[in-house]
């Protein structure tokens, strides 16, 4: 029995790796073609952390992108199919900015081994807990393409894009 792998093996084992490695790919091989986007939210001045951002293609050959803001307002797109923080196509988008706040409702959760399980106490905080309205920090009019007014043009390359949010209805 050989303890070691002969040189060819070796040569033959590297061989597959990289035929195998090249079919696999790595970044953007085999999916979208994708241009980095990045960028800043603000809300009255401050960093807007927390905001699903959107960019909705407003013409043929774009392609719908979503990125999360970090506390700091930063953000990168994340288009379908595309690794993540690669981007999206270039073209004309449509920007949706949408940040809302849910209640804590967990202190209305009961176990099922608390006495009031089942009970019509039971049934009044889960109907508590329904009615809990979500907080809206950005204002409606970000949320739809028809009235955000926000717009965006990603080139090839890297893009970086600012976007400047009012509370005061204008």
């Amino acid at each position: 029995m050989q303890k070691y792998m002969s040189t060819q093996t070796h040569v033959w084992l590297a061989g597959m790796c990289l035929l195998f490695g090249g079919v696999a790919g790595c970044g953007q091989s085999g999916g979208p073609v994708v241009q980095y986007v990045k960028g800043f939210v603000t809300l009255d001045g401050a960093p807007l952390g927390g905001a699903t951002v959107r960019f909705s293609p407003t013409a043929s050959g774009g392609m719908g992108a979503t990125g999360m803001t970090q506390d700091d307002g930063s953000f990168t797109l994340n288009a379908q199919a595309a690794r993540p923080g690669a981007g999206t196509a270039e073209g004309e988008y449509a920007v949706t900015i949408q940040k809302v706040e849910y209640p804590d409702t967990s202190h209305l959760e009961l176990s099922t081994d608390d006495p009031r399980y089942g009970t019509a106490e039971h049934q009044r905080l889960m109907d508590e807990a329904a009615a809990a309205k979500p907080k809206v920090i950005v204002p409606q009019r970000y949320n739809a393409v028809e009235t955000s007014g926000l717009s965006a043009t990603v080139g090839k390359g890297s893009n970086s894009f600012r976007f400047e949010l009012v509370s005061a209805s204008e």
